[in-house]
């Protein structure tokens, strides 16, 4: 295993998680190489590296088609909306990478998106049945 080990100091090896893992199963050469570095060091612990995930990082992980269109359904112009979306799903298909394509359509289109991951989510929706379910419950019980 190619750098498997990097020395840190006497008490510290930077492994990664792999590394380590296998390094605790007798047997596996991870184990072997880990036994040969503590006879160089016996009061080494193994440390595992971690990667820094940026925060500010904008994700699409729940921008589907399908919420796609959900959200499009949802606005005051559905109709012309939807069918600019099938044009521009079907553009789209001929290119390398088509769901980008629809993607940056999307979000040139709604520039606040952020503001909509609420919406994508079902969080609103819960909000809107409960609400009807108010509203029906009210309408429903008799007058005194």
């Amino acid at each position: 295993m190619k750098n498997a080990i990097i020395y840190i100091n006497d008490t510290e090896a930077q492994v990664t998680k792999a590394f380590a893992k296998q390094a605790r199963i007798f047997g596996t050469p991870e184990y072997k190489l880990w036994k040969e570095y503590r006879k160089d060091f016996p009061e080494a612990q193994m440390v595992t590296k971690t990667i820094k995930k940026n925060a500010s990082k904008r994700t699409y992980k729940n921008l589907t088609y399908a919420n796609m269109e959900r959200f499009l359904k949802s606005q005051d112009n559905a109709d012309q909306l939807l069918k600019e979306f099938k044009v521009k799903k079907e553009a789209a298909a001929i290119q390398q990478n088509p769901y980008r394509a629809v993607l940056a359509w999307f979000l040139q289109t709604f520039p606040d998106y952020d503001n909509y991951k609420a919406f994508f989510t079902g969080e609103d929706i819960e909000n809107e049945e409960a609400s009807v379910n108010v509203t029906l419950m009210k309408s429903v019980t008799p007058a005194a």
